[in-house]
């Protein structure tokens, strides 16, 4: 359908004039409303009533009053002035949301990891907005409104709208004090410290310690236990115990020689944080330019 080069449509600014003053009464409380001079208001409405030819309102003195087509035209614009602000607003809050990125992330590693490369991210696009929020478990990225979330896979993600961020593997520490004898340490050696236990993987040190060596006869189970990954490396650092934790949260102590490695990492595995991306968001050039940064960094 071909539509004519100029439309017969009038000024969007004359029709929101009119709509205005017949909202309000008169020309002087709608040029209060919209901040203009009586005297452009008065012009507007008469420019309008000169493409429309003919009056919109029944003048008594400085008093306004809608005629049958005044009221007539009203009825058939104001819906398409809501409709008109309605899109408008609508398109501009796309826009904003190309520049926005809602990412959920697991609690430790999220602000041991992620929270370093998001802060040289914002340094380097500052025209990128980035909505942290954290999650426990299992994340639903349509049902939080997210446009991405960066997640922990116990045997890997096979799912073309998934990137591994980060294998982990887990170091076994301890503080220089609890350590007697050279290092490494043998499984042996390291079964009888008091051993720290996360709560969420009660079996990790058995699995390291049997990977150490298959024929060691393993500590009996107990032993304290954390449920946050920190708190487990804070104790190890206080000389309570030795702790089997991720490299990335461990990294910082180890340099900085709050603690030292007993042995080798644990074996590479699948396990792993991969960084997912919701389907109708992945082309975004914000979520686009955020995924190219992480995994320009996760080595690092």
């Amino acid at each position: 359908m071909k539509h004519p080069a100029r439309r017969h449509i009038p000024s969007v600014v004359n029709l929101n004039t009119f709509e205005t003053i017949a909202r309000r009464g008169s020309v002087t409380a709608a040029a209060d409303e919209l901040g203009l001079s009586q005297g452009a208001v008065s012009k507007q409405l008469l420019d309008l009533e000169g493409f429309l030819g003919t009056a919109l309102f029944d003048r008594n003195n400085a008093r306004l009053t809608l005629n049958d087509e005044g009221a007539a035209y009203l009825a058939r614009i104001r819906p398409l002035l809501d409709q008109l602000e309605a899109a408008t607003v609508a398109t501009s809050g796309a826009a904003q949301r190309m520049r926005e990125v809602r990412l959920s992330v697991p609690n430790t590693f999220g602000l041991l990891w992620v929270m370093p490369r998001l802060c040289g991210f914002a340094a380097a696009h500052p025209e990128i907005r980035i909505h942290v929020a954290n999650h426990i478990g299992a994340v639903s990225l349509r049902d939080a409104g997210l446009d991405a979330a960066i997640v922990f896979a116990e045997n890997g993600l096979d799912d073309e709208h998934a990137d591994l961020l980060h294998s982990v593997r887990t170091l076994p520490v301890a503080s220089r004090e609890l350590v007697s004898g050279r290092l490494p340490m043998s499984a042996a050696r390291i079964a009888a410290l008091p051993l720290l236990y996360h709560t969420t993987a009660p079996s990790s040190w058995a699995s390291y310690l049997r990977d150490l060596d298959d024929g060691i006869e393993l500590p009996l189970p107990g032993g304290t236990e954390y449920n946050l990954v920190t708190f487990a490396l804070k104790a190890a650092e206080a000389g309570l115990g030795a702790a089997l934790v991720p490299d990335y949260a461990c990294a910082d102590s180890l340099r900085e020689g709050r603690v030292v490695q007993l042995n080798r990492p644990s074996l590479p595995s699948q396990r792993g944080y991969y960084l997912v991306r919701r389907r109708e968001r992945m082309g975004a050039p914000a979520v686009r330019v955020l995924r190219e940064w992480l995994l320009a960094r996760r080595l690092g």
